[in-house]
């Protein structure tokens, strides 16, 4: 008897008991074309997973030759598209809303099928409160996505194909005999809180530009002052936003906090499903969420990082104009010239320790699978800086 280490993964429609019978094949005629299309656009597909359907959803193991880059990031985006056209397309009766389980562990060949815990722990995953609650808290999501403490070692932790820690959020996972954390991840809910430190890999660490130096000491050290309260009028999960990012920046989560800040600003304009913004969306981005997100970057870093430096830095150039991009890369600092080709993310921050304006970058890592990042990126910058040259900030 031989024993196979294999990745496998379970996906299963919320509420499907709850249809009428005459509705059932109908989904399961859609979540099946859905799941072709997504992962053959994935680059996995479908025809050689070993397959096992459940009426509602199936269980599947993919070959041992596939990349899991592809599996837990690539297909998951894909589906989320496919999902959210659906979805848009149908009445909520026949709307399809997926929880996603992934995990890797062993299995051995049985008389009736795959044996062992592979199987076994997805299905745990697949069925968890926890799991079922994050579809429950965010309705307008079309999936959630859950991943064992295995995966999220092993795909996650490589930092490869714009995977980041961040973007899945730490839980405790509590079935039966099964008591093992787990992450979570619902695409497009952005500003998932950090792992736990007991969890937690050593961060990448950016040292911060050099402050100025400190006034004579006083005879009696004066009252410590608390971060500025956001202007009022924001809105409170805005505010609860901009402390997260605060505090990553305190804890040294620079990179983090850059995700962050970009994501927040897209959630606030609407656009928080699609991770970036449009140049016109900038008249809809509320000046306190920019003005409290630049004091934030402002504060931590002496003055030196944030929106009002970089926005210093661009005086004088025409922001409406995509091809100008490329000069406010190199005004800012992303660039050495303007025919530099932007590296990824990751390569990319280390050159914030040059100091300036650098961050925020305002660049989604998440988006950079896609071929048209670099533009999503110039649109981003033009609609938040746009937005300031307009306020006259």
């Amino acid at each position: 008897m031989s024993l196979f280490e294999r990745f496998v993964l379970g996906v299963d429609i919320q509420k499907y008991s709850d249809r009428p019978v005459r509705r059932h094949v109908v989904l399961q005629r859609e979540l099946d074309r859905i799941l072709g299309e997504a992962a053959e656009s994935a680059g996995i597909g479908r025809d050689r997973w070993d397959r096992q359907p459940g009426g509602d959803g199936e269980l599947a193991m993919v070959p041992p030759d596939v990349d899991l880059i592809a599996v837990v990031r690539g297909f998951v985006n894909e589906l989320d598209i496919r999902l959210a056209d659906h979805n848009e397309d149908h009445e909520p009766e026949m709307r399809i809303r997926l929880r996603v389980a992934m995990h890797s562990d062993v299995m051995t060949a049985g008389p009736l099928g795959w044996a062992g815990p592979a199987s076994i722990i997805t299905a745990r995953l697949l069925d968890s409160k926890p799991l079922r609650a994050a579809l429950d808290e965010n309705p307008r999501a079309h999936l959630a996505q859950i991943i064992s403490g295995p995966v999220y070692r092993k795909v996650v932790g490589s930092g490869l194909g714009g995977l980041r820690p961040g973007q899945f959020r730490p839980v405790r996972i509590e079935v039966k005999e099964f008591r093992e954390p787990a992450y979570l991840h619902v695409p497009g809910v952005s500003a998932l809180p950090p792992r736990p430190p007991e969890t937690r890999a050593e961060p990448f660490r950016i040292p911060f530009p050099k402050r100025p130096e400190p006034a004579p000491a006083r005879t009696s050290p004066p009252p410590a002052t608390p971060p500025p309260e956001p202007e009022p009028g924001l809105d409170p999960a805005l505010t609860d936003r901009v402390r997260q990012i605060r505090k990553l920046l305190e804890d040294g989560e620079v990179d983090h906090a850059d995700t962050v800040t970009t994501l927040v600003l897209a959630e606030a304009a609407g656009r928080g499903r699609s991770g970036w913004l449009r140049a016109s969306d900038g008249a809809r981005l509320p000046l306190a969420l920019i003005t409290e997100l630049d004091a934030a970057w402002a504060d931590t870093s002496g003055g030196t990082w944030g929106f009002r430096a970089q926005h210093q830095r661009l005086a004088g150039l025409e922001l409406s104009k995509r091809r100008e991009f490329r000069e406010v890369c190199v005004r800012i600092g992303w660039r050495a010239d303007q025919e530099e080709v932007s590296p990824p993310y990751p390569a990319f921050t280390r050159r914030a320790e040059a100091g300036g304006p650098f961050y925020p970058t305002l660049r989604n890592p998440e988006r950079e699978t896609h071929p048209e990042w670099h533009d999503e990126w110039a649109s981003m910058i033009m609609a938040v800086h746009g937005q300031l040259r307009k306020s006259e900030w």
